[in-house]
């Protein structure tokens, strides 16, 4: 049986949270962990996925203040992000479920 660690970070609010997706993110969130600038290729080959769906990810991420990306082109690590635990999170989205589902019937 494989246990799959996720990262909350992973987690994003402006697209689907797939399986494969999240455990992506997850993996270019521990190449990020280094105080440096990686480029998507350099984190492409730590992450085993091409420098274009690591490029997608980042993007998403920088879209929700995970990531940064260096002003001159070197690069992009980790933000400075404030993000909600999870749970408050999926509690936050579930309250939002059941109030489109009232408003519908």
């Amino acid at each position: 049986m494989n246990i799959l660690i996720i990262d909350r970070r992973a987690y994003l609010h402006w697209i689907r949270n797939i399986r494969q997706g999240l455990a992506t993110r997850t993996a270019i969130l521990r190449a990020l962990e280094s105080d440096q600038w990686l480029t998507a290729s350099k984190i492409s080959t730590e992450v085993s996925v091409t420098a274009g769906t690591v490029s997608y990810h980042l993007r998403n991420m920088e879209r929700e203040d995970i990531v940064t990306r260096d002003p001159e082109g070197k690069g992009w690590r980790l933000g400075d992000f404030d993000q909600t635990a999870l749970a408050d999170y999926v509690s936050k989205r579930r309250k939002k479920a059941r109030k489109k589902r009232s408003k519908k019937t």
